[in-house]
Formats: structure tokens, C-alpha cells, sequence
């Protein structure tokens, strides 16, 4: 006897919702509107739990080639998402560093010092 196969209808629509999810946030990260990524990673988490729970049958061979372009896509879509992403830190991680360099400047001249302060 052999396993039951899944019927792409179960895969393909997690599918979908993983690759928008994906691809939402690539454009809000091209387009630099993003705040929080805590929404788009509920997103992808809730479409990855989905996935997993439509493929945990076994997938036949032709179901495999019918998600072929889809996988393709998402392939594509999570590259361009690290790209971005790795930007994205880059630059958190580039205006950190002014802010830190900035307070210790002012420190260091002793703008914000205590006793200079008190000494009026």
C-alpha cells in the first residue's frame, strides 16, 4: 500500500501566502518602509506552519513538478530578502555607530557633565 499523496491544492496555498508575505516585505524594504518586521514575521511563521502541516504527506512526483515554478519563486523571493535584509542591518548598524560616536563626543567635551551642571 502506499502513502497517500498530497494534492497540490493543500501545498500551493501556504505556498502563496509565504511568497507574498516575502515579497511584501521586500518591497517595503526597497521602498524603506519599515518600522517593525515583527508583522511580516508573524506572516512567514504562520505560512511556514501551514506549509509544513499541508506537506507532512508524502508529495507525489507530479505534484512536485506543479510547485516547481512557485518554489522557484520563493527561491528568488527569500534571495533578494537576505539582500535586503543584510542592507538593512548594515544601515541600523552604520546609524548606531553615529549615535554611540555622537554621545561620546559630547561626553567627552563635558557638555553633559554633572559638575559642569552644578557650577552655574
Amino acid at each position: 500500500m502506499t502513502a497517500p499523496s498530497v494534492n497540490i491544492t493543500a501545498v500551493a496555498p501556504a505556498l502563496m501566502k509565504l511568497i507574498e508575505a516575502v515579497d511584501e516585505e521586500n518591497a517595503a524594504l526597497r521602498d524603506q518602509k519599515i518600522f517593525t518586521h515583527a508583522g511580516f514575521t508573524d506572516r512567514k511563521n504562520q505560512a511556514l506552519r501551514e506549509l509544513m502541516a499541508a506537506q507532512r504527506k508524502e508529495i507525489s512526483a507530479a505534484a512536485g513538478s506543479a510547485l516547481a515554478p512557485m518554489l522557484r519563486r520563493l527561491s528568488h523571493e527569500l534571495q533578494e530578502n537576505s539582500r535586503l535584509l543584510k542592507l538593512h542591518i548594515a544601515a541600523v548598524g552604520e546609524i548606531s555607530d553615529i549615535i554611540v560616536n555622537g554621545l561620546r563626543d559630547a561626553e567627552s567635551d563635558g557638555t553633559y557633565c554633572r559638575s559642569g551642571a552644578r557650577g552655574w
